[in-house]
């Protein structure tokens, strides 16, 4: 009975395919991209009214749970940075200002909320991605 399975093992082996061909020619992939150096110019967002971006970021900073962040972030880095601010132009159909706000490590820029900010009135909302839509501040606070 061993000698049954030792060839029933033995042809089961030896019916894989061990091709002696080697030799494979690798197929040209179409679909890679060519890689190009990241810069860190690629990265860097103006904004035109700088008077305006100084009211946003001021208005931005007195939030309570801005404030919290940025010392968190303060503590992180052993006192080198703290939250950073990424705004944006309108576009021509849109009316509110987009700010991101987070932390700016070496690596890459890590959203911690992204706001909608009135230029005129200096209202601001707050993007809840869990809902899908813009909070108030106060609906934003209240739903953390």
């Amino acid at each position: 009975m061993k000698y049954v399975l030792y060839v029933l093992v033995l042809l089961s082996f030896s019916a894989c395919n061990n091709s002696s061909k080697t030799e494979e020619v690798a197929v040209h992939d179409s679909s890679v991209a060519v890689i190009k150096a990241d810069t860190s110019s690629r990265y860097i967002h103006t904004f035109s009214d700088t008077v305006l971006q100084s009211r946003i970021t001021g208005a931005l900073l007195r939030l309570p749970f801005v404030i919290k962040s940025s010392n968190y972030i303060d503590s992180f880095s052993n006192h080198k940075h703290s939250i950073a601010f990424i705004m944006d132009d309108p576009a021509a159909n849109e009316t509110e200002i987009q700010v991101q706000a987070g932390y700016n490590g070496d690596e890459r820029f890590e959203t911690y909320y992204r706001f909608f900010v009135d230029p005129k009135t200096l209202e601001i909302k707050v993007y809840d991605p869990l809902q899908d839509r813009k909070l108030t501040v106060p609906e934003f606070i209240k739903a953390q």
